[in-house]
């Protein structure tokens, strides 16, 4: 190896560490800091609530999500979630993190496919409910017949709304926090309160109110 390729090699290597130190200092500190914490917060409380609504005082519930490291609104949510169930009765919380293989449709309200959460529900035949942080599933015919006659309970968080109409008319899903696509949005012009947060950026949805939803754009 020649002295010139040995410099290329070295200069490429640092090249390489200072762009992970980079990646981690947006993850770590940038991104960490920017999400709006109480807003996360409530998002995980109001979804605890839909939850324990529709349950009852206790039960097991089967937790879906990614791993929060480059999500940490995603951690926010979920500790929240917990807290607020504790308080709302007694439940068994079982937590399933899917690998994402860095693909880029996984994120906080996104990913979740009709395959994999029929294999976590198969995987959980006693589990009262099931609640998605990432995304309502899209299901086709052979996984519908899968979930049976009697499908669990789904309640999701999710940020497009075009796949709940079909979910909620087949009784597939229970309730639904999604990202708000509503101009003007209700609420003040410039929210303070964690509920205020909350009803400008999203809305809870459940059968009754689906056809009203108004579509992403």
């Amino acid at each position: 190896m020649t002295a010139q390729t040995k410099r290329l090699l070295l200069a490429a290597l640092l090249v390489a560490v200072i762009a992970a130190a980079c990646a981690w200092i947006y993850f770590a500190e940038i991104r960490t800091a920017q999400h709006n914490v109480a807003l996360h917060q409530h998002i995980g409380r109001v979804l605890a609530e839909r939850t324990s609504a529709l349950v009852g005082k206790q039960g097991r519930i089967v937790t879906i999500a990614i791993e929060t490291r480059e999500w940490p609104e995603l951690k926010t949510q979920r500790d929240a979630f917990k807290a607020e169930l504790k308080k709302l009765g007694e439940y068994e919380v079982r937590e399933y993190e899917m690998d994402t293989k860095d693909q880029p449709k996984y994120g906080v309200g996104s990913g979740l496919s009709g395959r994999r959460y029929v294999r976590t529900v198969k995987k959980n035949p006693n589990a009262s409910a099931f609640v998605s942080f990432v995304g309502a599933p899209k299901l086709g015919r052979e996984e519908i017949a899968e979930l049976g006659d009697k499908p669990p309970l789904l309640i999701v968080e999710c940020r497009s709304t075009d796949n709940l109409p079909a979910l909620f008319e087949k009784k597939l899903i229970a309730a639904a926090v999604v990202s708000r696509f509503q101009f003007p949005a209700p609420g003040p012009e410039n929210p303070r309160t964690p509920e205020e947060w909350f009803t400008k950026r999203y809305q809870v949805v459940v059968a009754q109110g689906v056809a009203n939803l108004p579509k992403a754009e």
